[in-house]
């Protein structure tokens, strides 16, 4: 459990080496994101008087920020592909690959329970109904955090912080510099051992 807890943790590291960096992607990519959000909140009060509180809860019943949840997580995903395809040498590989596949799930799930939410949404809103959509703000808060870590599992290779505590052979960079001095060693070999050209 602690070691789960470290392969969490480490790669926040990032955020305080590259404190620059983290504050213009959260700002284009978390606040910027959420434009359409604010615009609407901005539109209803000055148009109809409608208080923040009251615009929020339209937007969460209208599913805005489901959809932003998975578009969030959905664009971790280009990024880390891009990742294994242009490194030279691919670091954090697991680590990289388990974060893929938590969000090809998480896609998987929240977008079943969004259409599942939309399909029985209720068009009336009164003021004595006004409920937090817990399952909505849960999966909210987890594309925010989850987006961050990937930024920051991205930042990793590039950074001049020692990840050791990672060094656990399934979250390892040990293992990838083993693939990789193999794959080197392929290029190599011209001639199996009875002299026949590879």
């Amino acid at each position: 459990m602690k070691k789960l807890f470290i392969i969490i943790r480490d790669p926040f590291k990032i955020i305080k080496e590259k404190k620059s960096e983290f504050i213009i992607w959260f700002l284009f990519t978390i606040i910027a994101g959420q434009f359409g959000v604010l615009a609407n909140i901005i539109v209803r009060y000055y148009t109809s008087n409608t208080d923040v509180t009251t615009s929020i809860y339209i937007e969460s019943i209208n599913g805005s920020f489901y959809t932003f949840s998975i578009a969030l997580v959905a664009s971790i995903l280009g990024p880390i592909f891009i990742n294994f395809l242009n490194s030279i040498r691919l670091e954090f590989r697991t680590l990289k690959t388990f974060t893929i596949i938590i969000s090809i799930f998480y896609l998987f799930i929240a977008g079943i329970i969004y259409a599942a939410i939309q399909s029985k949404a209720d068009d009336h809103l009164t003021n004595q109904n006004f409920k937090i959509d817990t399952t909505q703000l849960i999966i909210y808060l987890f594309a925010i955090s989850f987006a961050a870590y990937g930024y920051c599992i991205l930042g990793m290779e590039n950074s001049s912080l020692n990840f050791d505590s990672l060094n656990d052979p399934l979250f390892s960079d040990q293992d990838d510099q083993n693939v990789e001095e193999i794959i080197e060693g392929a290029h190599d070999v011209n001639n199996d051992q009875n002299g026949i050209e590879l």
